[in-house]
């Protein structure tokens, strides 16, 4: 498996995880998903909403080498309905980015100064591992709080992603 494979396979996965998420939050109602839990983002929905913010800010620096200044505070979208909406819509883009034939982005290097204040010159496939990276650890602890509600998550194996495009 090369790299484009990978990010095929992965883009795949994201999106069935997704699914299978935001199927079960919606069974849970607004006033569970905005329930402060003590999650690093307070509530399931604010996690969701993180999970998003962080997603189009991966995608921008993946598309054009560049994003805004990190905010912790962002709401991308306060209700959920839209929050379903952007979800999908971000999944099908970052799926659109990773099918494409012009590879070139990966060879390119791209300057990040992370929250530590430090500047590091990485690869930008190193962005697109870490967005797929960040989604499963955000999920695992959207699930564990489902689990505790008595929720069944399911299968999260990468092996068995229906329809993996490799």
């Amino acid at each position: 498996m090369n790299f484009n494979d990978y990010g095929r396979a992965m883009a795949r996965y994201n999106t069935w995880q997704n699914g299978v998420l935001f199927g079960l939050c919606e069974q849970i109602g607004d006033t569970e998903r905005r329930h402060d839990r003590g999650m690093f983002f307070g509530s399931i929905h604010g996690t969701l909403n993180h999970l998003l913010y962080i997603d189009l800010r991966i995608l921008g620096i993946l598309q054009t080498g560049q994003a805004e200044p990190y905010d912790a505070c962002t709401i991308v979208a306060d209700d959920f309905g839209t929050l379903v909406k952007m979800r999908a819509e971000t999944d099908t883009a970052i799926a659109t980015f990773v099918d494409d034939n012009d590879h070139s982005w990966q060879d390119e290097i791209r300057e990040l100064t992370g929250l530590d204040g430090i500047t590091r010159k990485l690869p930008r496939q190193l962005f697109l591992m870490q967005l797929f990276n960040h989604q499963t650890h955000h999920r695992s602890q959207i699930t564990s709080e489902l689990h505790k509600m008595g929720l069944d998550y399911g299968i999260t194996d990468v092996p068995l992603t229906p329809d993996l495009p490799i």
